[in-house]
């Protein structure tokens, strides 16, 4: 069985033209420019994306592919009973995921997939992939598109539940958000249910500086820029900034800022408004916060989880952390 369903009409999850507007004018009216990253998760901003988790250098999508391969017997141990439910949160194109599906069918389990994201592309194609490569298996596969919550809801009765959480999702978050974010799936997952979810560590700050420096991820925020004078009609010139990343040893986190290379005046029309920039001035446009495994295991418990295994890679660059719900 092979399927997917829309939660809900596709155009709630993707922002309008309106809330894009108020986003980028509340962003740039700051005396301390700041734009939310999820900005630049267009289409093309996600296929540079993708691009960036490919390179050697981009430490937490080769540290998690070497744990998923190393350590799918471990997994594979956390199931009991004779089915449940393998979910996956932002599954995207499930290449990750993808090496564990097969290792379970190997085993010889019975699951139903179900991976949840808001693009209905990614969603269509992953389903599809799975159906050309398992046709002929146990596998069933029901695609979900829409919003997590509303995808957890809609699985969360039927049977036990393993959801994914991979890669550097919650690192975009601050400590705060990603406990009001987590302690929700607590009540979510079901009283049996595991979360296997990805922690970029802490490391030397010269690792994080050369992987958050590479010439794409300078491409993947200047079409930040892109993006605003495509559907704003605004007026920035991409050769008048450059991006660089740093880590902010106070906020735990690598900051992306572009920086203005001269004093201008930014005309964006369909806000009716002109932003000023000094030079050297920036824009905050990304946080990556990396954890420590205090970290980790406070907010497990604050979140109300309790910490099962850790799953590390060869250099510990990374970590997969299996949490199952405290009763």
């Amino acid at each position: 069985m092979f399927n997917t369903k829309k939660l809900k009409s596709a155009k709630e999850y993707f922002l309008s033209e309106e809330q894009f507007a108020d986003t980028v004018n509340a962003g740039l009216s700051l005396k301390k420019k700041s734009l939310p990253s999820w900005l630049l998760f267009d289409k093309v901003g996600s296929e540079i994306f993708k691009k960036i988790t490919e390179l050697p250098g981009y430490l937490p999508a080769a540290s998690e592919f070497e744990i998923i391969r190393s350590h799918k017997n471990d997994i594979a141990k956390l199931i009991t009973g004779n089915s449940f439910n393998l979910i996956e949160l932002g599954s995207g194109d499930g290449c990750k995921t993808q090496i564990l599906i097969k290792h379970l069918l190997n085993e010889g389990l019975d699951f139903h997939y179900f991976p949840i994201d808001i693009s209905s592309g990614a969603v269509t194609n992953l389903v599809r992939s799975l159906e050309d490569n398992y046709y002929n298996t146990s596998l069933k596969v029901t695609g979900l598109i829409g919003d997590y919550f509303d995808g957890l809801d809609t699985v969360k009765n039927n049977g036990k539940n393993l959801v994914l959480f991979l890669g550097v999702s919650l690192n975009n978050m601050d400590l705060g958000m990603a406990k009001v974010f987590l302690e929700r799936l607590s009540q979510t997952i079901g009283p049996e249910g595991y979360l296997l979810i990805g922690f970029d560590l802490m490391k030397d700050p010269k690792l994080l500086y050369s992987a958050y420096n590479d010439p794409l991820f300078e491409k993947f925020n200047l079409h930040l820029l892109d993006r605003i004078n495509q559907e704003l009609d605004g007026g920035f010139k991409k050769e008048y900034f450059l991006q660089q990343g740093q880590f902010n040893p106070i906020t735990g986190a690598v900051e992306s800022y572009l920086y203005s290379m001269h004093d201008q005046t930014i005309h964006v029309k369909k806000l009716n408004k002109k932003f000023n920039f000094n030079a050297w001035e920036t824009i905050q446009t990304e946080k990556s916060f990396k954890y420590t495994l205090e970290e980790i295991e406070n907010l497990a418990v604050e979140s109300g989880f309790e910490i099962v295994e850790h799953l590390f890679d060869s250099r510990k660059y990374f970590v997969d952390s299996i949490w199952k719900v405290k009763h």
